[in-house]
């Protein structure tokens, strides 16, 4: 099944590096579109696509996100084929990333980029807990997150929809972060990217990535706020060739 969650964002014959977009809770291919596109050709941009969302509705989400990132790095050796891995995940998709970077040991990511995030291993924030709140308090915070436009608090329908891949993230990444999991250090160098209006994480939490790599830890600031993937797609894709140069 895991190889289904994997969309290629253009086409390609055999690219040198490959760039894997995770985007942020309840999100799949639309959220990255932009950015793979400000990265194309190269590298080569696919998107991640996760059970419960888009073409992949009536699948259950997965809870165990551990589990889904040993999934995710089975398929994405299989579908790199012996290209450069960049792997890079805005939000909650950065916690994914990281754990798939984990994953794909001992063969490593050439990048893992992390984009408004805290560090795993950081305290973690109140918000990031609010998938068991009632369906108002929720959407509430996921509209003040920026991954709900607000007119859709009046579209029930649409809510009902989105609300179990929504809330299976939320939690999924609550649950992870607070758990018992030790935050080993990945083989490959971080790039974390921070919004300067972004209120909703604090500068030394980005900065806590750099205990996370034994392979040196940059970052890059960007004007805007808390969703880059929507508000400053050229300007992501501009700071990972940065760092990739």
């Amino acid at each position: 099944m895991s190889a289904h969650w994997l969309v290629d964002l253009v086409p390609a014959e055999r690219p040198k590096r490959v760039a894997y977009l995770f985007p942020h809770a309840g999100a799949g291919v639309s959220a990255v579109l932009a950015l793979g596109r400000a990265l194309a050709p190269d590298p080569h941009p696919v998107a991640i696509r996760l059970p419960g969302r888009e073409a992949l509705l009536d699948e259950p989400p997965v809870a165990d996100l551990p589990a889904l990132a040993r999934q995710l790095a089975d398929a994405i050796r299989t579908h790199a084929d012996g290209a450069q891995i960049i792997l890079y995940g805005h939000s909650s998709g950065s916690v994914l990333a990281y754990e798939t970077a984990r994953a794909l040991e001992p063969r490593t990511a050439v990048l893992l980029a992390a984009s408004a995030q805290q560090a795993p291993g950081t305290s973690v924030s109140t918000a990031a807990g609010c998938w068991d709140r009632p369906d108002d308090e929720f959407f509430a915070q996921v509209v003040a997150d920026g991954y709900l436009p607000a007119d859709l608090l009046d579209a029930p329908d649409i809510l009902e929809m989105v609300a179990p891949a929504l809330r299976a993230d939320y939690r999924a990444t609550h649950e992870h972060l607070t758990g018992a999991a030790r935050w080993t250090p990945v083989a490959s160098p971080i790039l974390t990217i921070r919004g300067t209006q972004d209120h909703t994480v604090a500068e030394e939490d980005i900065a806590a990535w750099s205990a996370l790599t034994t392979r040196g830890h940059t970052t890059a600031q960007i004007t805007a706020g808390h969703n880059l993937l929507r508000d400053r797609p050229a300007e992501l894709a501009d700071a990972l060739r940065r760092a990739l140069s």
